[in-house]
């Protein structure tokens, strides 16, 4: 009988097919399973032989397959246990770090974050302008409403501070450096700009605040340099403001002082470096008093004690000689001051012309003006 297949196309072995050859190998053993596969050609049967000598191999290797894949699941679990654990504490070291740099009554940065900001600043070389303030009169309301009232007045202080670097520069650090103390960095800033700025956020109307916030403030500038140094600079600045009273000022050397290179504030300024240029006023036991005032403006303090001396020398009644008033007619009356009176008279007008010309000679000293006459 002729075969329906082309000579040269062997016939494929169905699924079916090899189902057959299978079960006929488990029942009729190797004869069976020839008589089943007479009609295929001997290809096929030696390829379906090969499988079934194969087939323990490759319930072996599913059996392998399925082992390794448990293995590989149990293992694949406990990775993803281990990196989710380890993102959590590391969104905890994150929380903790953001907790440490955040000061927790007024929600600035702390001065760290200052640090970090000059010193990245200095890296870049990036000009900022550099405020520093401090809280005045934080003490009196600490007395007179507790610390809570001053805990209030701290948060106002740092409202305002924050709405002022603000309105110069979105990028401003506005910091809490500790104590009643804060500092603002605002990159590619002008001092007085921010300088200005402070003065508006503290003249605006108080609103829910203990007391209306005051600071005394110090503005200094960096061309990027040493970011650090204009730290030290507004630090003087701020500390002549604390002595003027609740002033914003802009750093001058002159009358601030020049801080050491490390930026310790120096105790001496440079204008006190020639020996009696201050002007101190000193009652025992009070401790002297500096008087910070322009060269212009002790020139005309000395003037005005040198006219008041002139005033008083005229004041002054000459010495009682004999009678102490002349005969005159009788509708006059004679309102010259007793002997008694007329002492009294001039012990005041000597005791003011001697202070007037002692301060005038001082401070004219001090000035290298030439002195008056006594």
């Amino acid at each position: 009988m002729l075969s329906p297949h082309r000579p040269d196309r062997q016939p494929r072995l169905t699924r079916a097919g090899t189902l057959v050859v299978i079960s006929s190998i488990i029942t009729a053993g190797p004869a069976g399973a020839f008589a089943a596969t007479e009609r295929f050609t001997a290809a096929t049967i030696a390829a379906v032989i090969t499988g079934v000598v194969a087939l323990p191999g490759a319930v072996t290797l599913v059996r392998l397959a399925r082992h390794h894949q448990h293995r590989w699941g149990t293992d694949l679990e406990r990775l993803w246990a281990s990196l989710a654990a380890a993102t959590d504490r590391e969104n905890s070291l994150r929380r903790e770090l953001a907790a440490a740099l955040t000061d927790p009554l007024t929600g600035l940065p702390t001065r760290a974050v200052v640090e970090r900001t000059l010193a990245t600043a200095a890296e870049h070389r990036t000009p900022v302008a550099v405020a520093v303030a401090d809280a005045d009169g934080l003490h009196q309301i600490n007395d007179d409403g507790g610390h809570a009232a001053g805990d209030r007045y701290l948060t106002a202080i740092a409202d305002r501070l924050t709405t002022a670097a603000a309105a110069v520069r979105a990028d401003a650090v506005v910091a809490r450096a500790g104590g009643d103390e804060f500092v603002i960095v605002a990159p590619h800033t002008d001092p007085a700009v921010l300088a200005d700025a402070i003065r508006a956020a503290f003249t605006a109307p108080a609103a829910d605040e203990p007391a209306p916030p005051r600071a005394s403030v110090g503005v200094a500038a960096s061309d990027g340099s040493d970011p650090r140094y204009a730290l030290a600079q507004a630090d003087a600045a701020m500390y002549t403001a604390k002595r003027s009273g609740n002033q914003t000022l802009v750093y001058e050397p002159n009358r601030d002082g020049i801080p050491r290179a490390d930026g310790t504030r120096a105790h001496v300024r440079r204008r006190d470096l020639k020996p009696g240029r201050d002007i101190v006023l000193t009652d025992r036991p009070v401790p002297p008093v500096r008087i910070l005032c322009r060269a212009a403006d002790a020139a005309a303090i000395v003037n005005a004690l040198r006219i008041a001396h002139d005033r008083w020398t005229a004041i002054a009644p000459p010495p009682p000689t004999g009678s102490s008033a002349a005969d005159g007619a009788d509708q006059t009356i004679d309102v010259t001051p007793p002997a008694a009176g007329i002492d009294r008279i001039r012990a005041v007008a000597q005791s003011e012309m001697a202070t007037y010309a002692t301060l005038a000679d001082s401070i004219a000293a001090a000035l290298d003006m030439p002195g008056g006459e006594s």
